[in-house]
């Protein structure tokens, strides 16, 4: 009698109770689960060398930059690895580096942001959230961060504020629009200095066993990934779950199918 309701309204049809069941079950799962650690290693395509973080645990999130010499392929091969991938998108710096091309920068106009963001999600495909590379000249910009959001919310990906700046007003703006979104917790390698990591990262559990969950961001620095590989096996040891960033959110946010154009 319930089925036979269901079927009536506009709701029901079979792929949306399976994945309200699928959300259901996830949620009900993780609420019994311990601390999780979510870790997402950004700035891969720049360097053929970036290919090393695919050796690294699938549960962790790979944030690819657009329009480099390896962002695509890469980002095509994580996904074969039915990994989570992200979009790190360039915004323009109130430092010396540059974005790279493409970059969102202050002065641009609504078409030009919304522009820029399209670009980058055609050049890298299936990805399931978006943070952002560099931006502490943009992202305590609400209109630029809100012409952002507009995008992310019609795709229906998630966004993480990199807090490059104490200023950014990107969480606002993802909340504002109905996107899924997170802020970094800890960078694991803000500078490469002698005992840097060790630091960042015993913040980054205490953190896990404080608040329930720790969003961590690294880089693909050879001493990095030496380090993940010899610590994330200790995770589980320590009653703490590694991952993909995807599922802090109720419910998860759902990864692209197969059937997404990879043009």
């Amino acid at each position: 009698m319930i089925l036979s309701y269901w079927q009536r309204t506009t709701f029901w049809s079979p792929n949306r109770l399976s994945w309200a069941a699928l959300s259901l079950a996830l949620f009900c799962g993780l609420a019994h689960a311990g601390p999780r650690l979510s870790l997402i290693i950004d700035d891969i395509g720049a360097r053929e060398a970036d290919r090393a973080a695919l050796t690294l645990p699938t549960e962790v999130t790979l944030a690819f930059l657009p329009h480099t010499p390896w962002g695509r392929e890469l980002a095509l091969q994580a996904w074969r690895q039915d990994r989570e991938l992200m979009l790190h998108l360039p915004m323009g710096t109130t430092g010396p580096k540059s974005p790279g091309p493409w970059a969102i920068e202050p002065g641009q106009d609504r078409w030009q942001v919304q522009y820029r963001v399209k670009k980058a999600l055609a050049d890298i495909p299936f990805v399931t959230g978006v943070n952002n590379h560099m931006g502490s000249a943009v992202t305590p910009d609400p209109d630029r961060m809100a012409w952002v959001m507009e995008v992310l919310s019609l795709k229906g990906l998630y966004f993480v504020d990199s807090v490059t700046t104490s200023d950014s007003r990107a969480y606002e703006q993802a909340l504002a629009w109905g996107v899924a979104t997170k802020k970094r917790d800890v960078f694991l390698d803000p500078d490469r200095a002698e005992g840097t990591l060790e630091k960042q990262w015993a913040e980054a559990l205490r953190q896990a066993d404080k608040f329930g969950e720790v969003v961590v961001i690294g880089h693909p620095y050879p001493e990095t990934l030496t380090f993940l590989e010899a610590t994330l096996p200790t995770l589980a040891e320590q009653n703490i779950q590694l991952v993909p960033l995807s599922t802090l959110f109720t419910p998860p946010v759902l990864s692209p199918l197969p059937v997404q154009s990879a043009r």
